[in-house]
């Protein structure tokens, strides 16, 4: 028999694909830059302030969602309630299932504070001493299976969020820039989008602003 967790996903996940009208964008990262700044950054700094590529991802989602608030939002009663805080669940696969606590107030941290509470988040919900709010208060969730050497998928949304942002691998790949074959380190980002809150034009620029902030990364890291 399922775990009661495993029970809690399975009800959770069947309500959101039910109920909520998904749609799905997917863009293409070049990480090339970013890469070369995390590379950087962790070379110059001690051991607890140096940030992983899911670190970049938190940092530009949390960047583009304050430019787009309606992403940042609940949809409750048939209405979207735009959040006060930015608060970014995280998904994190347990041995009884997977859990998806949130990174609080995220709105103007540094990424090394969203590194270290990034890490807390992860051992804490191991040691099963997450706090109540920590389960319940994201305002949007990020889900990364790039360490499982997955290329692309799409997430399911967690109610009452809007959007979900689901990560692959950064991948070399040949691409052609002015003419000539290149080799590019490459990220694919597939946003899941709830259709009552927002449309696919809304979608696709929010997306292409964490894009944006993934090829030029001076402000993820000011």
């Amino acid at each position: 028999m399922a775990s009661p967790m495993r029970q809690a996903i399975a009800r959770h996940m069947t309500f959101s694909k039910q109920n909520i009208p998904h749609y799905y964008l997917t863009m293409t990262a070049e990480m090339g830059a970013a890469m070369e700044a995390r590379t950087a950054w962790n070379a110059a700094h001690p051991e607890e302030a140096r940030v992983s590529v899911n670190d970049l991802i938190v940092k530009a989602a949390v960047l583009a969602l304050e430019k787009h608030p309606r992403f940042n939002a609940f949809y409750q009663e048939d209405d979207v309630r735009p959040q006060a805080h930015i608060n970014i669940g995280i998904a994190i696969a347990l041995p009884d299932g997977l859990i998806a606590p949130a990174i609080l107030d995220c709105g103007g941290l540094a990424i090394d504070e969203i590194g270290r509470r990034s890490r807390d988040l992860a051992a804490r919900a191991k040691q099963k001493t997450l706090k109540a709010d920590e389960y319940t208060a994201a305002t949007f969730t990020i889900t990364n299976l790039g360490m499982y050497n997955v290329d692309s998928f799409a997430a399911i949304i967690v109610p009452p969020q809007v959007g979900i942002l689901a990560v692959g691998s950064v991948r070399e790949t040949p691409t052609v820039t002015d003419g000539q074959v290149v080799i590019a380190r490459q990220l694919s980002l597939t946003l899941s989008g709830d259709h009552r809150a927002t449309d696919g034009a809304e979608g696709a620029t929010f997306l292409g602003e964490i894009i944006s902030c993934l090829r030029n990364p001076e402000n993820l890291f000011a």
